[in-house]
C-alpha cells in the first residue's frame, strides 16, 4: 500500500509539473547572450594555492583556450563541470546553463601578476573573458612552514576540486562511456573465396544507436598481397537496420576494391577509427517536483571519445583453373568486351591507316595487354598508341584500353592479317572466354603518288606526233664472240641464283620468327620494358605518382613474363627466383631484382612525401636491373 501511495504521489508531482510547463509555454522564453566569466581572488599570499574558475553560460561551447598563467604554477586542472536549471516566475520560463573550467594555481614570488583573457568558441564566434590582476603578498617567513603550508594548501585545493568533480559525476546515473553495442564498425567483403585477380569489394560501415558528432579514420590496413583501388563512398548517406532486435543508424565510411595477386589465404588487417559520440548524463533524482526535468529528455549531453577497430578478415584466393585455359590468356580477370576495327576495307599505298583494338569492362584492368597481331611484312607498322581510361565508382573498378596501330602499305595487292584471339577469365561463370578475330583480307590499291607517276608515263607532249629519223648506230662485236653461254653469262646466272636463295632464306626466317609468339615475346621483352620505362619517365616529369609506379611495376613484371614466357597470373617472388636460377643468373643479381620489385611496391603505397623523393631513384633502379638481367641471360 505504501508503495502504491508513493507511486501516486510521484505521478501527481509529474502531472503537476506537466501542467506547469504547459501554462508557462505561453510566456516569453528568456534568451541569454554567451558570456565567458572568470572567478579569481584579487590578492593571495605567496606560496598559497588558489583556484581560478572560467564559466560559459550557454550550451554548444567548444575549443576553450586558457591563458598562459605566466608567473604562476599550475597545480591541477582544468577540471570540467556543468550544471543546468529551469525557473518559472510569474508565468515566465527561464533556463540557465553553466559549463566551468577550474584551475588550481600557486604564486611563488611577491608582486603584481596580470592574467590574460581566456577564450572559447560558440556557434563559430569567439568570446573572451576579462583579464585580471592578481596581487601576491608576503607569505610565512619560515620557509619550511611555508613549504608545508604550500603543500597542504595545494593538497587541500586539489582535494576540494576532486571532491567537486566526484560529486558531479556521482550526480550522474549514466557513466561517461560508450559500449561496444552502442557504437561499432564492421567490414563486409563481397566475396571471401575469390579467384586470383578477381575483384573483391570491401565495404567499411559504422553502426550507432547514439548521436555521433564526427569520426576520423586513424589507420587503414596495408593489404599486403593485394592490388588496392579506392572507390567512391558517401558517408552522409544514412540508413537504418535492426540487429538483434536493436535499431541502428549506419553509414558507409570507406569502400575499396581488392585484387589478390597470388593464391592462398591473405589477411586484411583491422582499420582503426576514432569517433566522438554524445551520451545523456543523468543527474541523481530527489523527491522534488523538479525531478520531472531529470528525465533523459532534459538530460545534458556529454561528448565521449570512442576508439573503434574492425575485425581482421581472411580472404582465400583460389587459383585460376587449368582446364580450358587458352594459349592467348595472359592474366585478365573480369567481364570484358573486345573489339577490333579499322578505317577502310580498301587501303592505299603510302597512305596511313589506323587499326584499333579495344578492351572494355570491369575487372583487373591493369592486366590488359596488347594483342598479338601479325601484319603483312610489306606493311610498315608503327608502335601502337595506348590509351587507358579508368572508371572507378561504388560498384568497383572498370575502364577501357585502346591500342591504335598506324600502318602504311608500300605496294598494291591483296594482303591478309592472320586470325588471332584474345581471352580473359570470367569469375561469374567460372570459365575462360575467348574472342576470336577472324582472318582479314585487305585490298591495297595504288595511291596518289603511283597514279601521278603512271599518268606521266602515258601522257603525250606537244610535237610527239612527228616521228624523227633516227640515225642507225651500228653495234660492232668481234666475230665468233657472243654473250650467250659465255663465262660472263654463267657468272651472272650464278649470282642471281645465289641472291634468290639468300632472299628466300631471309623470308622464311622472318616468317618463322613472326609465327613463334614465345620467341617473339622473348626478343621484344627488353624493348617492351623500355617502352614502359619511357612512359614512366614522362609520368615522372608530369608528377603523376600513381600512374608512374603502376608503369614501373608493369615494366618489371612484364619483362619477366615476356622473357621467360610466364603467364602474369603465375608470377610471384618465388617464380622470379627459380627462373633466374635456372638461367644461371648470379645470386646477387637475382636478389637485386627482387629487392627492386619490393621497393617498387613499397614506394607505390607509401605516403606522398616519401613517394616524391623515391620516384627518380625507383626509375633508375628499374632501368639498371632490366639492363643487367638482359645482359646476363643473352
Amino acid at each position: 500500500m505504501q508503495n502504491i501511495v508513493k507511486y501516486k504521489t510521484i505521478a501527481g508531482r509529474r502531472i503537476a509539473a506537466c501542467l506547469l510547463l504547459l501554462l508557462s509555454w505561453t510566456g516569453m522564453l528568456s534568451a541569454q547572450e554567451p558570456q565567458l566569466s572568470v572567478q579569481a581572488p584579487r590578492s593571495v599570499p605567496a606560496g598559497q594555492a588558489f583556484e581560478v574558475v572560467y564559466t560559459i553560460n550557454v550550451r554548444g561551447a567548444k575549443s576553450f583556450q586558457a591563458p598562459s598563467f605566466e608567473g604562476l604554477d599550475i597545480l591541477y586542472g582544468p577540471y570540467q563541470s556543468q550544471s543546468s536549471s529551469f525557473q518559472f516566475v510569474n508565468g515566465r520560463q527561464s533556463q540557465s546553463f553553466n559549463l566551468s573550467f577550474t584551475y588550481g594555481l600557486q604564486a611563488t614570488q611577491e608582486g603584481s601578476i596580470t592574467v590574460e583573457a581566456a577564450s572559447i568558441v560558440v556557434d563559430g564566434k569567439t568570446y573572451q573573458s576579462e583579464p585580471f590582476t592578481l596581487t601576491v603578498t608576503q607569505g610565512c617567513s619560515n620557509s619550511a612552514h611555508q613549504a608545508g603550508r604550500t603543500n597542504s594548501s595545494g593538497m587541500q585545493a586539489r582535494s576540494q576540486a576532486q571532491s567537486r568533480q566526484t560529486n558531479t559525476q556521482n550526480q550522474q546515473n549514466l557513466p561517461p562511456e560508450v559500449s561496444d553495442q552502442d557504437l561499432f564498425v564492421t567490414v563486409q567483403p563481397s566475396k571471401k573465396n575469390p579467384y586470383v585477380g578477381e575483384q573483391v569489394i570491401l565495404n567499411y560501415r559504422i553502426y550507432t544507436s547514439i548521436p555521433v558528432e564526427q569520426f576520423i579514420i586513424n589507420k587503414t590496413p596495408s593489404n599486403k598481397g593485394f592490388w588496392v583501388e579506392e572507390l567512391e563512398v558517401n558517408p552522409q548517406s544514412q540508413n537504418q537496420e535492426v540487429i538483434d532486435g536493436r535499431n541502428y543508424v549506419y553509414a558507409d565510411i570507406r569502400r575499396v576494391a581488392l585484387f589478390a595477386q597470388n593464391e592462398g589465404v591473405h589477411t586484411v588487417e583491422p582499420m582503426e577509427v576514432e569517433a566522438l559520440a554524445q551520451i545523456a548524463v543523468q543527474r541523481q533524482r530527489t523527491n522534488s517536483i523538479w525531478d520531472f526535468f531529470d528525465d533523459p529528455f532534459f538530460a545534458p549531453m556529454q561528448t565521449v571519445k570512442k576508439e573503434l577497430k574492425t575485425p581482421s578478415l581472411k580472404i582465400n584466393a583460389r587459383p585460376l583453373p587449368e582446364e580450358g585455359r587458352p594459349l592467348s590468356f595472359d592474366g585478365l580477370v573480369g567481364d570484358f568486351d573486345i573489339d577490333f576495327d579499322y578505317d577502310l576495307q580498301t587501303l592505299k599505298t603510302n597512305e596511313a591507316s589506323t587499326f584499333r583494338f579495344s578492351v572494355s569492362g570491369r575487372g583487373n584492368i591493369e592486366m590488359i595487354h596488347a594483342p598479338q597481331i601479325v601484319f603483312p611484312p610489306d606493311f610498315e607498322v608503327y608502335e601502337p598508341k595506348i590509351s587507358y581510361s579508368k572508371n572507378s565508382n561504388a560498384n568497383g573498378v572498370g575502364g577501357k584500353a585502346v591500342f591504335e596501330y598506324i600502318v602504311v602499305p608500300r605496294h598494291a595487292g591483296v594482303y591478309k592479317i592472320d586470325a588471332f584471339s584474345y581471352s580473359f577469365f570470367n569469375p561469374a561463370t567460372g570459365k575462360y572466354e575467348e574472342k576470336n578475330i577472324p582472318e582479314i583480307v585487305l585490298n591495297v590499291e595504288a595511291g596518289k603518288n603511283a597514279a601521278m607517276a603512271a599518268d606521266g608515263a602515258h601522257g603525250t607532249q606537244a610535237g610527239s606526233d612527228i616521228e624523227y629519223i633516227k640515225p642507225r648506230v651500228e653495234k660492232w662485236h668481234p666475230i665468233g664472240k657472243n654473250f650467250l653461254f659465255s663465262a660472263a653469262f654463267w657468272i651472272c646466272m650464278g649470282a642471281e641464283m645465289l641472291l634468290f636463295g639468300l632472299c628466300l632464306l631471309l623470308f622464311r626466317l622472318h616468317a618463322r620468327n613472326k609465327a613463334d609468339i614465345v620467341g617473339l615475346k622473348n626478343r621484344k621483352a627488353a624493348k617492351e620494358a623500355k617502352r614502359c620505362l619511357k612512359k614512366a619517365e614522362l609520368l615522372l616529369k608530369e608528377g603523376k605518382k600513381d600512374e608512374f609506379f603502376i608503369e614501373i611495376s608493369q615494366a618489371l613484371w612484364g619483362f619477366l613474363s615476356n622473357k621467360f614466357n610466364i603467364p602474369p597470373a603465375n608470377l610471384s617472388m618465388d617464380t622470379v627466383r627459380d627462373e633466374l636460377g635456372k638461367r644461371q643468373v648470379a645470386d646477387d643479381l637475382s636478389t637485386q631484382f627482387i629487392q627492386t620489385l619490393d621497393h617498387c611496391e613499397f614506394e607505390r603505397f607509401s605516403p606522398q612525401a616519401s613517394r616524391e623523393e623515391g620516384m627518380k631513384k625507383m626509375y633508375e633502379e628499374a632501368y639498371a636491373i632490366i639492363y643487367k638481367i638482359t645482359g646476363a641471360i643473352k
